[in-house]
């Protein structure tokens, strides 16, 4: 295995150690993962940064996403729970928690919690995979839950 100097990029602020990120992203109607992409250094990437570079140049204008209160962009496709009228914050809050739960359904695979053993350019690859079982597992029926 090839030694990599320390690269300061790699460190994850908010878990203290190297790391690499990941924008997926869930559609509103059918639960369905619809958008994946990464992988990106995690010092280096934080998630606005990469929605603002990726996947706002890849929706039509009249679509929008929802996110997090992180996501502060003024003018951009991200809707958060402030800007949305106070009758709609629960609606809101079950979808994000529907995200939520599809985003641990991806830290069960152990793989991607731990040391990653390989060569780094297989981790966009197995990660990919681990979205197909999540995937697959949503359209057998294991629905995160309903969102009326």
């Amino acid at each position: 295995m090839e030694y990599k100097p320390f690269n300061p990029g790699r460190v994850s602020h908010k878990l203290n150690r190297p790391g690499l990120r990941y924008e997926v992203a869930i559609s509103i109607a059918k639960c369905y993962i619809v958008h994946i992409n990464g992988p990106f250094l995690s010092g280096e990437w934080s998630d606005l940064r990469i929605a603002r570079n990726f996947l706002h140049s890849r929706l039509s204008h009249d679509e929008y996403y929802l996110a997090d209160s992180g996501y502060r962009c003024g003018k951009g496709p991200a809707i958060t729970r402030n800007a949305l009228p106070r009758h709609r914050h629960r609606k809101y809050k079950g979808l994000m928690a529907r995200h939520e739960t599809i985003n641990r359904r991806f830290k069960e695979f152990a793989i991607l919690g731990g040391k990653f053993r390989h060569e780094e350019d297989k981790h966009e690859e197995v990660f990919r995979c681990i979205a197909v079982l999540v995937q697959i597992d949503i359209v057998r029926g294991h629905n995160i839950f309903r969102v009326s």
